[in-house]
């Protein structure tokens, strides 16, 4: 019997190894299930002999290694069935639609994957039928539910609909879930109420076995032994793969769940495990979604036609989702990217402890949103703000889900971002088109937001407008026939001004992304609006980080004007570089100074406390650093290459600031220095002073760029940045000297801060020597000057 439990689990192996190959030579571009380098799956699994070893010594510590290497060492009846179910364990079918969907190359698009997808399922006829029977048994109870409090007219207050739209979204799975939170930023697409409903719709799932966790670990790990050291026979990774684990996740979610962890080598981490068949459930109902939404369009029922682009970013989205080396990658992307923001920690993953369905990541220690004071909320939410607009307005690498659940506030104060599954990425045109966009509403400059939404693909490059079967505007989310008209486009920039800026008698004032996503919703059931692929994560990113902003009473556009202001000042494209000459040079070549300073203003908005707040506290702090480490970046990086080259462009001439302003630029200064002395001591400025020139004569002045170095390399790479800047500054200092007038206006200039620099160290002396003189109070709250 025994043998014949051996050779059945043999010949089971074989045959999946087997029917496995020839599912993966069917798929289209199908890759092995583990993306992991091959050296790993060999070095994990192991050569035959070093298998015996390993699964020996889990089954007899007390048996020399030696002895199982040769073969000496009969192996259990349970070792062997453990290594046919681990090879059985996916079937042939399983293989073939992992292929299927875990295939990124760009060249298989994800309607070829969808339609490989619905090839796959019609052998599968009878589970296809019962999902969507499933799917519309729920969708009819919601439907009955809602019809019959409209029929009834039962208030709003006491409507339950929104309740039974959640719940019954919440039990088809994750991607009924994820699909309802995008279409929850559109209410022209599916209603106001129902919007407002799914707001707060979450996952409502609770965790599914250990001991199924357990097997999987096992299976992508390559690994045979024992997940824990605790149930090895004995201690150290040569028997288990974690030194200690939790026996229970302490976080369930729709695709996978979450263990506490520690390594052998002693790392704290989290290890998240997905879900048993998630791939094809997930791939199923996508199928099912993609054909009922295409019903509803071709149908009329609503007259938006951006539902299949929105199901198939969605979609697309959450295939990335299912392989977890992709969010690994993702993660370690953003770190690169986002390197310039000391504040924010991403964790970092292990290599050799991931695969497609494990992920094995650092731990962090930290609290989330709702733990938090209020104070320490609104720092968050600035840097969480700042870290959005750093993605979208600057790396164009933008985290799609960055809800509260996803944020975590470190114990040394920082923000720790999580689940990097999804993500959108953005194109230089559409991060100086968004930046200006944020310009745009500061200023309220209606016209020039019009034609940055036309440059994000937002509008129609004729505007068109809604009419009924009479010819009459009307709302086309309300039903019935209709088409859409084309329009002047005077007569569209008039109705979106009318909309945005409210009646003459009374205008409107708004201060979060939510009223702005109001205001242009109401546009768009009139006129026509497109949504671009990328722009449904981007809305959903700015719309989940405008709930924590308005419960701190944060101004997300002020945050994120220093970093849009950045931007604009920064371009990459061609046009993006004609703007700017556009907007600060004058025809003769003079400054626009005016401009500047508005932008100065703008910029520095965001750093001021609020008005009659006597407090300064951290995220006054925070603000002001934000607003610094941007102006020394855009003057002192290659981002600011576009400003310098208009430097070079203006004349001699135009370099002076116009007397007014002068006055002003000199009180500025005053003030700056006037701070400085107030706080000065004698041994914080010779420190600052040796440290400065050591760096100085030692090429030690360190660029953000080149912290992706190590060592020697580093060193070089500040050396040559240090080089250019000097002759970029010897080139502009050239141009503009070798002309008389260009040298009167340096000359003039310099005097300027020097004796802005005198009087307002004098000014800052006498307040030092003051304050140390004046007797101590208890009664003095006084806030402290911040220096410089």
């Amino acid at each position: 019997t025994m043998r014949a439990h051996v050779a059945h689990a043999r010949g089971m192996a074989f045959a999946s190894r087997s029917s496995s190959a020839r599912a993966r030579a069917r798929a289209p571009g199908a890759r092995p299930p583990h993306t992991r380098p091959r050296e790993w799956i060999t070095s994990a699994r192991a050569p035959r002999r070093e298998r015996h070893s390993r699964l020996t010594s889990v089954a007899s510590p007390e048996t020399d290694v030696s002895d199982a290497q040769e073969g000496n060492v009969k192996r259990s009846a349970d070792d062997l069935m453990l290594d046919a179910a681990l090879k059985t364990s996916k079937s042939a079918d399983e293989v073939t639609l992992e292929g299927i969907v875990l295939n990124f190359s760009p060249s298989y698009g994800f309607t070829d994957k969808m339609l490989a997808v619905g090839d796959f399922f019609k052998n599968s006829p009878t589970e296809l039928a019962g999902r969507i029977a499933e799917v519309l048994s729920v969708i009819g109870g919601v439907y009955a539910t809602w019809m019959y409090e409209e029929r009834m007219g039962i208030p709003l207050e006491k409507r339950k609909r929104g309740k039974a739209l959640r719940d019954g979204i919440a039990k088809l799975g994750p991607v009924f879930i994820k699909l309802a939170q995008t279409l929850s930023t559109r209410p022209d697409i599916i209603g106001e109420e129902a919007a407002d409903s799914l707001m707060v719709l979450q996952d409502q799932v609770g965790p599914f076995s250990s001991a199924v966790a357990d097997e999987i670990i096992k299976s992508e790990l390559g690994w045979l032994g024992a997940v824990r050291e605790c149930d090895a026979p004995a201690p150290g990774p040569k028997y288990s793969l974690y030194k200690e684990l939790s026996a229970e996740p302490i976080a369930a979610a729709s695709i996978g769940q979450v263990y506490e962890g520690v390594l052998h080598d002693g790392s704290k981490v989290a290890v998240k495990v997905q879900r048993p068949g998630m791939v094809r459930r997930i791939a199923r109902d996508l199928h099912i979604i993609r054909l009922g939404f295409g019903w509803v369009e071709e149908s009329g029922v609503n007259g938006s036609e951006d539902l299949p682009q929105i199901v198939d970013q969605v979609g697309a989205g959450i295939f990335q989702e299912l392989d977890y080396t992709v969010e690994a990658r993702n993660a370690d992307e953003f770190r690169r990217s986002l390197r310039f923001l000391n504040y924010l920690f991403v964790p970092r993953h292990f290599e050799k402890m991931t695969s497609t369905k494990v992920l094995t990541q650092e731990w962090i220690t930290g609290r989330p949103m709702k733990k938090l004071s209020l104070e320490e909320q609104k720092l968050m939410v600035q840097m969480g703000v700042e870290c959005s607009s750093a993605q979208m307005f600057r790396t164009g690498l933008v985290h799609a889900d960055p809800h509260e659940g996803n944020m975590l506030f470190t114990d040394d104060g920082k923000l720790a971002l999580l689940d990097f599954g999804l993500i959108c990425r953005v194109d230089d045109d559409q991060q100086e088109a968004m930046a200006n966009c944020i310009l745009n509403i500061l200023n309220s400059q209606w016209g020039e937001l019009i034609d940055n939404l036309r440059i994000m693909d937002m509008l129609p490059a004729e505007p068109q407008m809604w009419v009924d079967e009479n010819g009459n505007q009307a709302d086309y989310t309300q039903g019935g026939p209709g088409s859409w008209k084309v329009i002047s486009d005077d007569e569209f920039r008039q109705a979106f001004k009318t909309c945005m800026d409210g009646e003459d008698d009374n205008p409107k004032v708004r201060s979060n992304f939510t009223e702005l996503v109001l205001d242009l919703t109401k546009i768009s059931t009139a006129y026509r609006f497109n949504l671009p692929p990328y722009m449904v994560f981007v809305i959903r990113s700015l719309t989940t980080l405008d709930f924590a902003a308005a419960r701190t009473n944060c101004n997300m556009y002020e945050v994120a004007a220093p970093t849009a202001i950045f931007r604009a000042l920064s371009p990459r494209t061609p046009r993006g570089k004609r703007a700017l000459e556009e907007m600060l040079l004058e025809k003769d070549g003079g400054l626009k100074w005016n401009k500047l300073v508005a932008l100065s203003e703008q910029a520095n908005n965001a750093a001021d406390a609020p008005e009659g707040d006597e407090k300064f506290d951290s995220t006054d702090a925070h603000a002001k650093e934000a607003v610094t480490r941007l102006m020394n970046e855009l003057f002192d990086s290659s981002a600011g290459s576009a400003l310098r080259r208009v430097a070079l462009k203006a004349s001699p001439s135009g370099l002076m600031p116009p007397p007014p302003l002068r006055k002003e630029l000199v009180k500025i200064a005053q003030a700056s220095f006037a701070r400085s002395m107030a706080t000065f001591s004698f041994r914080a400025f010779f420190a600052a002073a040796f440290k400065t020139a050591r760096a100085i004569l030692r090429n030690e002045r360190e660029s953000v760029v080149c912290e992706i170095y190590e060592g020697a390399e580093r060193s070089a790479c500040n050396a040559a940045l240090e080089k250019r800047r000097r002759s970029i500054a010897m080139l502009l200092l050239r141009s503009k000297l070798i002309n008389p007038t260009g040298f009167f206006s340096f000359i003039s200039i310099a005097a300027l801060f020097v004796w802005a620099a005198i009087t307002g160290a004098f000014q800052g002396a006498v307040a030092n020597v003051k304050r140390r003189l004046a007797p101590p109070t208890r009664d003095d709250t006084s806030p402290p000057l911040a220096a410089a």
